[in-house]
């Protein structure tokens, strides 16, 4: 069978991947909205030669994000969410929510840099089962 949209979206994720919605709308256009087998292993292939490193996530982060006392680089959360809202693809609240856990701000109301892109990065699933 086929996969729509938003099955396709969470496909890609279990495979490892971190697609935009650029990503899926493309894939999604190119095999004119059918999504078999063959499309989803040829879109997620080409997707994990893409992924991020949680090394160059973290990056990405420090040039918002301030040095406490050489301790780690931290961000305050309400910027993490307006950044989250107004660049790339805007999350929804339940997807803010979502990040938000997985960065585990601190009672300060800053979340660690490290911490967040070493837990945004799923784990790659083995390499037989994608």
């Amino acid at each position: 069978g086929n996969l729509d949209r938003e099955e396709f979206l969470r496909a890609l994720r279990a495979g490892g991947a971190v697609p935009s919605g650029i990503d899926v709308d493309e894939a999604f256009s190119r095999a004119n909205g059918r999504v078999d087998l063959t499309v989803y292993q040829t879109t997620l292939s080409e997707l994990l030669k893409k992924r991020p490193t949680a090394e160059a996530l973290r990056d990405s982060f420090r040039g918002m994000a301030h040095d406490v006392r050489g301790q780690g680089w931290v961000m305050d959360i309400e910027k993490l969410v307006y950044l989250t809202r107004t660049f790339g693809d805007a999350l929804s609240d339940e997807e803010v929510e979502a990040l938000l856990g997985y960065a585990g701000p601190d009672r300060d109301g800053t979340v660690d840099i490290d911490k967040l892109a070493r837990n945004l990065l799923p784990p790659l699933p083995p390499r037989d089962a994608r």
